[in-house]
């Protein structure tokens, strides 16, 4: 329905989450859609005229998604060949079915003999097969020899009864394309348990205003209202959408061109305004929701020129034409929780918040962040919406795609990793809904039985051979069991491996979602990275469980059930126990056997080496039970300590800093020091979780710096390092960056040396978008600090801030688009983690690029040289105290001779020709968890592979 972002959301930012594409949009880096491959035919019911296959495989239902009968619990599958051949020809169908695509469950020859000039049809029985995905591999081999078809993997589901009828609290939405064979596609969603779908085919700009002052007749209304009353018969409520604009009210480009009607804004927004009224009211007694524009990035692809403002304004308008007449109509506008926080509601600004619920597209993983935006948009929904958020949350549009997020899995495999996601998604979304009761609608991308179109790599659906994939009998495994529940709690605040949602059915009997997370090892695809083991329930009598893909793993009528636990593979419990007992079930009654329960992390040096160091672990408890455990440590080469083995215990997400003292200890000239670690815990006999970690001293000691002086100033200074590394046209390319760190009474200094084939700055881009162009998105060094508590944090408090919300309280970044370089503020107290748009009233703590120059500011001093002969840029900045008062007053308060301990990182960002992308200090010193700096990505989301949170520890010294 709407065109979809298909250079960034869909094919190269998923990683990056909704805040990224935000900023990366908004930045100017984003190309607009293939508008072409995502037009939809006039006539979109009727199925596309196709060439009549020679030899067609499909099963008994055409489908490929079966319900399995409440008795026996199985489905009888058939697959189904049909021939349809000109001549006569005989020979062999050679078919595999396996089960999740490993499993081999049967397999066989069957001899067809085809007719000329009509259809011939085999029927191969499968049997009898319970919920689960299926693939069947097909070979088609006539009597020649001739291979008529090889080794084409058809998809097969079955799955429970859903819930049937209208759901309007259900928080199961999903994007069902209207290309192709859309009954079909429609059919396949009810069956699923899908309760919302988004937008109304035959409401379109130019159908409702086809000239200014025009508005549509009744026969067009008619086919609305058609359409809206067939979504309805099936159990699915749509969200209205304003497909973008009228094609004659397009604000042209400054070359005068006039793009398509989704890439500008609207020319005259009265008359937008109008459309939108007139689209509303001849269906408001049936859609009571409206979406008001797809991904409205200033600057970006489908708001190629215009304001922050113009969006606000035209909000507005629509606002003051719908209210009066239809105030329980619901406006839903943005279009990320960034989006959101930066313009609906910037904080000042003209008209801010004419909206009842907001947009954001949570693409990517379901890292724990996903949750944190959700927490952040309703907080801002409350607090700045005009009725608010009444609406609540709209996920419009979310989902992992096999080919971008799995691409080193096995091709028919991708899809389970797919699955995986869905639901912890979901679940994700519904319990930042259920803790700060909003609504939260969530809607996966996407559906379509038999076509393709613009982002069809996230087709729930193979559209060729039109067989479900694994994510359909996921999503329908989750409707099944969760619709018409209340989530009442998370069980497992401060365990960082495993998350717990405890429901209530309307019989009031319990229910619950339990997975353990995935980890982060430079991809988030490999399942062997996340947190595995085994819960164990007792007193598990009338619990029935069920995996992610619907199979029973208890039938609830053992006491002790074992159960496997895997990274985002849900575990489902149906029961006939209270609430409060499956909660004391899970809780009380669990014993939780990770693989790993605990996280080792060596920390950095904070001060210089010497008699008094320590080597310091912090040892986490990431598991929902106590541990008690024994923490051995293998010190570098040449270093010695007095004891190697310490005894740690940990409550449930308790984290200790384990220190041993130095006995003897060797200065590193490269400052890297290697320690490992050995963790052992008593009764669990073989158990040993080993690793090592480089650490470097991260120490800023007190010296007077001259920026842009002789570099020699820095002599002593022990440089900290980086390192990234690369495929270049499957050449490993390796690049190093060295920050140095240093302090007076003025400023606290830094010199980052970058190396880096190719300078990226904003000065390639138009001067006309040099506004809008954030120094992020160019090649920058960026520096965070978390050293007071931020008031603009609106998630501080929460039980789960540890766990995955916590924030940050600065953030610098120099860049060089223009002159010897630009230092900006990015973040604290007082800037409302917005980001800088021009139109946007002046913060408390403003926003943008700071006073600082090379020899001169109230603010600083920054200078940035390019070498394009060594391929090296070297930032050199001064950020003044008044930048960063409260630091500075505990350096003030700190007694001679000793070192205060700050938390800091840094980050370099190398775009442009054969860029590294980004680098993250956090990600390089430990392993990362997730944050939540849910604003334009300065520092990424605060997702695991964005860097994750700033918890890594330096030193000042006086």
């Amino acid at each position: 329905m709407f065109h979809p972002n298909d250079s960034i959301s869909r094919r190269r930012a998923l990683g990056y989450g909704a805040a990224a594409t935000a900023g990366a949009v908004a930045a100017g880096v984003i190309g607009s859609p293939d508008a072409q491959a995502d037009a939809i035919a006039a006539d979109t019911t009727s199925p596309a005229a196709v060439r009549i296959p020679l030899v067609d495989v499909n099963f008994s239902d055409t489908t490929g998604l079966y319900i399995a009968d409440p008795n026996s619990g199985t489905a009888a599958a058939a697959l189904v060949v049909t021939f349809n051949s000109t001549v006569a020809m005989t020979g062999t169908i050679t078919w595999t079915l396996t089960r999740r695509g490993t499993t081999q469950l049967g397999t066989g020859t069957s001899p067809f003999s085809a007719p000329a000039g009509s259809p011939g049809v085999v029927t191969i029985p499968l049997g009898a097969l319970g919920p689960d995905h299926y693939q069947v591999a097909v070979t088609v081999t006539k009597s020649d020899n001739s291979v008529l078809i090889g080794d084409a993997v058809h998809g097969l589901g079955v799955i429970r009864q859903t819930v049937a009828g209208l759901r309007p609290n259900s928080v199961f939405g999903l994007g069902i394309r209207p290309e192709g064979t859309w009954a079909t596609s429609r059919q396949i969603a009810a069956r699923m348990g899908v309760k919302w779908t988004r937008g109304i085919v035959a409401v379109e700009p130019d159908t409702v205003a086809p000239s200014p002052g025009v508005f549509w007749d009744q026969t067009a209304i008619d086919a609305a209202r058609a359409e809206v009353q067939d979504w309805l018969a099936l159990g699915i409520t749509p969200i209205g959408g304003i497909n973008y604009n009228m094609s004659w009210n397009v604000q042209p480009l400054p070359n005068g061109t006039v793009p398509l009607p989704y890439q500008n804004r609207p020319k005259d927004m009265v008359a937008h305004s109008q459309m939108v009224y007139h689209s509303i009211a001849p269906l408001q007694d049936l859609v009571q929701n409206w979406e008001l524009w797809n991904e409205p990035w200033v600057h970006g692809w489908s708001w190629a020129t215009g304001t922050a403002q113009d969006y606000r304004d035209m909000t507005k308008l629509i606002w003051d034409l719908v209210k009066p007449d239809y105030p329980d109509v619901n406006l839903i506008g943005g279009g990320s929780v960034t989006y959101n926080r930066d313009i609906v509601y910037a904080v000042g600004s003209d008209k801010v918040g004419y909206i009842d619920g907001s947009v954001n597209h949570a693409y990517g993983f379901p890292d724990a962040t996903q949750y944190a935006m959700t927490k952040t948009q309703i907080k801002l929904d409350k607090k700045y919406g005009q009725t608010q958020g009444r609406a609540g949350q709209w996920q419009t549009e979310l989902g992992t795609a096999a080919s971008l997020q799995f691409p080193d899995y096995p091709v028919t495999m991708r899809q389970y990793g797919v699955a995986r996601t869905l639901t912890p998604n979901y679940l994700l979304h519904m319990l930042a809904g259920a803790e700060e009761d909003s609504p939260v609608k969530v809607f996966w991308f996407s559906l379509c039985y038999d076509a393709t179109y613009s982002g069809a790599e996230f087709n729930m659906y193979d559209n060729k051979t039109k067989s479900p994939g694994a994510a359909i009998v996921a999503y329908s495994t989750m409707a099944r069991v969760l619709e018409d529940c209340e989530l009442l709690e998370e069980l497992y605040p401060t365990a960082r491996s495993t998350w717990g949602f405890l429901f209530k059915h309307t019989d009031n009997k319990g229910r619950a979602a339990i997975y353990a997370d995935q980890l982060y090892d430079g991809t988030m695809e490999h399942q062997n990275a996340g947190y595995t083991g085994t819960l164990t329930l007792n007193n598990a009598r009338h619990v029935r469980v069920y995996d992610y893909l619907g199979t029973q793993l208890s039938d609830g009528g053992k006491s002790t059930v074992t159960l496997p636990l895997n990274p985002w593979e849900v575990l489902y419990f149906d029961t006939d126990l209270r609430p409060n007992d499956l909660k004391a079930l899970l809780t009380e009654g669990a014993v939780f056997t990770y693989d790993e329960p605990v996280k080792v992390t060596p920390l950095s040096f904070v001060k210089p080496l010497g008699a008094d160091s320590t080597i310091d672990l912090r040892v986490e408890n990431v598991s929902p039970a106590p541990v008690h455990a024994n923490v051995t440590i293998t010190p570098p080469a040449g270093w010695t300590t007095p004891t190697a083995t310490r005894p740690v215990m940990l409550a449930p997400g308790e984290s200790q800093v384990v220190c041993w003292p130095v006995q003897a200890f060797q200065v590193d000239p490269g400052n890297e020091y290697p320690i490992g670690y050995d963790v052992t815990i008593p009764g669990r006999d073989g158990f040993h979780l080993k690793g090592s970690q480089t650490v470097q001293l991260a120490y800023v000691p007190n010296r007077s710096i001259t920026v842009g002086g002789s570099a020699t100033q820095w002599n002593g200074v022990v440089p900290v390092t980086m390192s990234s590394t690369v495929l270049l046209a499957g050449v490993s390319d390796t690049k190093t960056y060295s920050y140095q760190t240093a302090w007076d009474s003025t400023s606290l200094y830094v010199r980052a040396v970058i190396e880096d084939d190719t300078q990226s700055s904003n000065l390639v881009w138009a001067s006309a978008q040099g506004q809008y162009l954030f120094p992020f998105s160019a090649d920058s060094v960026q520096i965070g600090f978390d050293i007071v508590a931020n008031p603009d944090d609106l998630l501080a408090g929460d039980p789960h801030y540890e766990k995955c919300l916590k924030s940050i309280s600065h953030l610098f970044v120099a860049t060089l688009p223009f002159g010897p370089g630009e230092l900006h503020r990015q973040l604290a107290p007082g800037t409302n983690y917005q980001t800088f748009y021009p139109t946007n009233a002046v913060l408390p703590t403003p926003l943008g690029q700071l006073d600082a120059h090379a020899s001169t500011g109230a603010d600083g001093r920054v200078v940035v040289t390019r070498d394009d002969t060594t391929k090296v840029t070297t930032y050199e900045l001064a950020i003044n105290w008044n930048q960063l008062p409260e630091l500075y007053a505990a350096l003030q308060a700190l007694p001679a001779g000793q070192v205060h301990e700050t938390v800091m990182a840094v980050q370099v960002h190398d775009g442009g020709k054969n860029g590294h992308g980004t680098t993250y200090w956090t990600a390089q010193n430990e392993g990362t968890a997730s944050g939540c700096y849910n604003f334009a990505p300065f520092w990424g989301t605060g997702a695991q592979f964005t860097g994750g949170r700033i918890d890594t520890r330096w030193g000042i010294g006086q």
